[in-house]
């Protein structure tokens, strides 16, 4: 008897689904993407960038002085701009995999198109088709859209899979009625597992 009461409540306890736990939720800040581009700001190459665009890593840190600027890259400037677009590629690639594994595939997307319209903009920078400011204040207007997207990706996996948990919820509530039943023990009260 105490076998049948200790797998009711294992039962209970696991949901019934037989999948064992549920998988660990993830987070942007741990995809190794963002934690590289934020290492960044600290990489030697592109020291000689940050007196013309404030932060490598967040560009709404960018002063006004410098959003201003019409400024071009010169001669000196541009091997640290090839190195940028390099290591942004890098770090893309780093993340890969972690957003394969725990990010819906729309925001997955999203981090490949920031990447390659990030690309397009630092070769404008690099060829003098843009300037200083003009780089950063497009740069601060494709942060902040690809946040929102990011952003919006996420809701919308999350809107589009609650019907599956839904009826994930109600399968293992059925399992578990049918488990306590087998065992002649009255159902959960409704709304429990």
């Amino acid at each position: 008897m105490k076998a049948l009461c200790f797998a009711v409540a294992c039962l209970g306890f696991a949901g019934c689904s037989g999948t064992g736990p549920a998988p660990t939720q993830r987070t942007a800040a741990e995809d190794p993407t963002a934690i590289c581009l934020a290492a960044l700001d600290s990489h030697a190459s592109l020291a000689t960038l940050k007196p013309r665009v404030g932060s490598i890593a967040q560009p709404e840190a960018a002063p006004l002085a410098l959003r201003s600027s019409t400024e071009v890259a010169t001669v000196g400037e541009k091997p640290a701009i090839q190195s940028w677009a390099g290591l942004r590629k890098d770090c893309v690639n780093a993340g890969a995999e972690f957003r394969l594994k725990n990010a819906p595939p729309a925001y997955a997307d999203i981090v490949e198109e920031e990447n390659s319209r990030f690309t397009v903009l630092l070769s404008r920078l690099y060829t003098g088709q843009v300037g200083y400011g003009e780089f950063l204040n497009e740069r601060i207007a494709l942060d902040a859209e690809m946040k929102s997207r990011r952003n919006n990706a996420r809701q919308q996996h999350q809107r589009a899979n609650a019907p599956i948990r839904e009826e994930e919820a109600l399968r293992r509530r059925s399992e578990l009625s049918n488990a306590l039943a087998a065992l002649q023990l009255p159902p959960p009260p409704p709304g429990k597992n």
